[in-house]
C-alpha cells in the first residue's frame, strides 16, 4: 500500500488584512475575499486530482480558513497551477474595482495604473509545503511554518499622499503615482483633489444603485414614504439627491480617504460591481475553473444591502448626541496542533477532516443563528475554522457592558460547545471599546487580548477595557471563574461548596456585594486605587539575581476577595492549587488555573505540580505579584464593566 502524500498551501497576511478596516462593512467583505481565496485554492487542487482535507465543507464560501490541507501528489507545476489561479482571482478582483471607477468618473486624468497593478499583483505572499511519502500532516504543517518564516517579502511603493485614515499605505485617488517636479507640488490643492475624488464616488455609487434598482423594493419603499408627486420639480431633484446621497454613503463616506485594499472591500460590496465581478468569471476562459461561484458571489451585496444593513456608528457627528461604546470579541480554538500530534498516524487524515468539518458547521450555523444566540442586535463577523471574530451592540442606543460580560458567563458552554462538546477548548480576547477608537485599533486590541488569554496558558478569557485616549485595562480568567457549568468539572480535587455547584448565579462576578449588600462595585473599586497609591500591594525590597525587587504579600488582596466576594470564593481563590494549570502525562492541559502555566514564572519548574512544588511557586515573588495584580485588574475591569452606561 502506498504511503499518503501531504500537502499544506496557506496565504498571508491574513490578519493585517482583516485589521485594515474601518467599518463593519470592511470585516464582512474582508472576510468573504479571504474565503474566496481559500476556495480557489481548494478548486485548484481538485482540479489537479488532490482530495481537500481540510477545510471540510468547502460548498459553504464563508468562514473558511487560509490554510488548506491536500492529500495526493502535487506536481510544481500543479502547485504553480493553483498559485497562478489565485492571483488571477485576486487580479480579477482589483481590476474589476478600478475599472468601474474609471469608466463612471471618466472626467479624471488616472495616472493610479501602477499602483493598482502593483497591489493587484504583490497583495498576498502564498506558501505551499509538500511532505514526503509517509509524512504526518503535523509534519507538513511544521514544513509551511518554516516556509512562512524564510519568505521573501516584496514592498508595495507609491507616490502620492497618505493620512491618518488611510494607515501607513497611500490614499487612492486618481493622481495617485503621478510624477511631479516637488518644487511644482501644492498640498492644499491635493487634498482638494482628494476630497473631490471621494465626494463624485460616493455619490455615483448611490446614483448607480438607484437607478440599476428603480423598481426594487428599496426604492420603492422610499418613494411610498415620501409622496413627492406634488411637489415642484426643484424640490423633488433635492430629495432624490437625497436618497442617492444617503445609498452613496452607505459605501463610501464623502469624508473618507482610503487605501487600494481599503477601497477594494467597499466597493466590491456594491451589486452593481458585483455584477461585473460575476460576468468576469464567466468568460470562456474562467468559466471552467469557476463553476458555479458566480451563482454564490451576490451573498455579499444581499447581507451588505443598503436597506437592511446599518453600519456600525460608534462616533456620533453630533456632540450632543450620545457617544456609544462597543463589545468587541476574537477568539481561537486552543491546542489544535498538540491534538493533532496525539492522533495515531492512521486515523489522523481522517479525524482531521472530522474537526474540521465539525467547526465550519459550528460556524456556519452560529452564522446563520446569532441572532438567536447573542444579545442585542451583536453580530458575527467570521466563524468558520477554530476562531472567530464577533461584536456586540444596539443600533442607536448603548448596549449595556454588564449585558455584554453576562454573555460571557455561558460562552464557552452554550456557544463554544453547540450543538456538541469540541474536542478544544476556545481562548477569548474581550475589548470594551470608547467610541472614538479607531476600528483598526480595536481591532489589533482584540488581537493582543486574544494573544493574552493564550500567553496565561489558554482555556480563558481576557477582558480589556480600551479608553478613547488609548490606554487599556486587562483581566484575564479561566473560564470555570464565569461560567459555573464548569465550577465541578474543574475541582475534582477541590472542595467545592454545594451551593456552587447548584446556583447558576454563583459565579465570581455575581456573588459581588459591597459593604451595603449592593452590586455597585464602587466601594472595591475605591478600596483598590486608594491601598495602590500608598503602595500596600508593592511590599519589601529584596535582592534577586543582583536586581532590587518587590517582594509583596497577598494577604490584602485575599482579604478584599473575602470581604466582597464571601468565603466561598475565598476558600477557592486563596488555595494555591487553583492558581496554576495542570497536565495530564501527555502535556495535555487538564486544568486551568487562575495565573496560568506555572513555567511561566519558573522556567525549570516540573509540569508535575507536587505539594512542595506548588509551596515553592507560592513564595515567589513574581507569583505573589501577579496574584496582587490579578485582584487589582478584577476591581478595576469589573468596575467598568458593571456600570451603567445608559447615559
Amino acid at each position: 500500500m502506498e504511503k499518503p502524500i501531504y500537502t499544506v498551501i496557506t496565504f498571508a497576511p491574513v490578519q493585517g488584512f482583516i485589521e485594515k478596516s474601518r467599518k463593519l462593512r470592511d470585516l464582512y467583505t474582508s472576510s468573504y475575499l479571504l474565503s474566496l481565496l481559500s476556495w480557489v485554492i481548494c478548486q485548484g487542487a481538485k482540479k489537479q486530482g488532490c482530495s481537500v482535507v481540510s477545510p471540510a465543507l468547502p460548498s459553504i464560501t464563508q468562514g473558511m480558513p487560509n490554510q488548506v490541507i491536500l492529500k495526493g501528489k502535487l506536481s510544481e507545476d500543479g502547485v504553480r497551477e493553483i498559485k497562478s489561479t489565485f492571483y488571477l482571482t485576486w487580479r480579477i478582483i482589483t481590476n474589476t474595482c478600478r475599472k468601474w471607477i474609471e469608466e463612471n468618473l471618466n472626467q479624471w486624468e488616472y495616472a493610479w495604473g501602477r499602483n493598482w497593478d502593483l497591489w493587484g499583483n504583490h497583495a498576498w505572499e502564498f506558501f505551499s509545503a509538500q511532505g514526503e511519502p509517509g509524512e504526518t500532516i503535523t509534519e507538513v504543517r511544521q514544513l509551511i511554518n518554516q516556509a512562512k518564516s524564510s519568505r521573501n517579502w516584496t514592498g508595495i511603493n507609491w507616490q502620492g499622499e497618505s493620512s491618518t485614515l488611510s494607515g501607513a499605505d497611500a490614499i487612492a485617488y486618481p493622481h495617485l503615482g503621478r510624477m511631479i517636479d516637488p518644487r511644482q507640488y501644492n498640498y492644499q490643492q491635493e487634498q482638494q483633489n482628494i476630497t473631490r475624488f471621494y465626494q463624485e464616488l460616493s455619490l455615483k455609487l448611490g446614483e448607480v444603485l438607484i437607478q440599476e434598482n428603480s423598481q426594487s423594493s428599496a426604492n420603492n419603499s422610499v418613494e411610498k414614504k415620501q409622496d413627492n408627486s406634488q411637489l415642484p420639480e426643484s424640490e423633488k431633484d433635492k430629495k432624490k439627491q437625497e436618497v442617492i446621497q444617503k445609498y452613496g454613503s452607505t459605501f463610501i463616506d464623502i469624508r473618507e480617504q482610503l487605501s487600494i485594499p481599503e477601497l477594494i472591500k467597499r466597493l466590491i460590496s456594491h451589486p452593481t460591481i458585483l455584477d461585473n465581478f460575476q460576468d468576469e468569471l464567466k468568460l470562456k476562459e474562467n468559466r471552467e475553473f469557476f463553476g458555479e461561484l458566480p451563482l454564490n458571489i451576490h451573498r455579499i451585496a444581499k447581507e451588505l444591502n443598503p436597506k437592511t444593513f446599518k453600519d456600525l456608528n460608534r462616533h456620533k457627528e453630533n456632540k450632543e448626541e450620545n457617544k456609544y461604546w462597543t463589545g468587541w470579541f476574537q477568539g481561537d480554538g486552543d491546542g489544535a496542533g498538540k491534538y493533532f500530534k496525539s492522533l495515531k498516524e492512521q486515523e489522523e487524515e481522517k479525524l482531521t477532516h472530522k474537526f474540521s468539518e465539525e467547526m465550519r458547521d459550528w460556524g456556519n450555523k452560529l452564522m446563520k443563528q446569532q441572532r438567536e444566540k447573542l444579545p442585542g442586535k451583536s453580530r458575527m463577523i467570521y466563524a468558520g475554522g477554530d476562531d472567530f471574530l464577533g461584536i456586540l451592540y444596539e443600533e442607536d442606543k448603548q448596549i449595556q457592558p454588564l449585558d455584554c460580560l453576562r454573555w460571557f458567563y455561558t460562552f464557552k458552554s452554550e456557544i463554544w460547545h453547540w450543538p456538541k462538546e469540541k474536542r478544544i477548548t476556545p481562548s477569548v480576547g474581550f475589548v470594551w471599546a470608547g467610541s472614538q477608537v479607531p476600528q483598526r485599533d480595536i481591532l489589533q486590541h482584540c488581537h493582543d487580548a486574544e494573544k493574552s488569554a493564550k500567553n496565561k496558558g489558554r482555556d480563558r478569557i481576557a477582558f480589556r477595557i480600551l479608553f478613547n485616549s488609548g490606554n487599556h485595562l486587562e483581566w484575564v480568567c479561566p473560564w470555570w471563574v464565569l461560567d459555573v457549568s464548569y465550577l465541578e468539572k474543574s475541582f475534582s480535587d477541590t472542595k467545592v461548596p454545594l451551593e456552587a455547584k447548584k446556583e447558576t448565579s454563583f459565579n465570581l462576578i455575581e456573588s459581588y456585594k459591597n459593604r451595603n449588600n449592593e452590586k455597585n462595585w464602587t466601594h472595591f473599586y475605591q478600596d483598590v486605587a486608594l491601598l495602590e497609591s500608598r503602595h500596600v500591594f508593592d511590599g519589601e525590597k529584596i535582592i534577586v539575581d543582583e536586581k532590587t525587587v518587590n517582594n509583596p504579600e497577598i494577604d490584602i488582596a485575599l482579604g478584599l476577595i473575602e470581604i466582597y466576594f464571601g468565603q466561598k470564593w475565598y476558600e477557592i481563590i486563596a488555595n494555591p492549587k487553583n492558581w496554576f494549570n495542570r497536565y495530564d502525562e501527555n502535556q495535555l492541559q487538564i486544568f486551568t488555573g487562575i495565573l496560568g502555566d506555572p513555567k511561566s514564572f519558573d522556567p525549570n519548574c516540573s509540569n508535575n505540580l507536587t505539594n512542595k512544588i506548588i509551596q515553592k511557586l507560592t513564595n515567589h515573588y513574581q507569583v505573589k505579584q501577579a496574584f496582587n495584580n490579578w485582584v487589582i485588574n478584577l476591581a478595576k475591569v469589573g468596575f467598568r464593566l458593571t456600570e451603567d452606561k445608559k447615559s
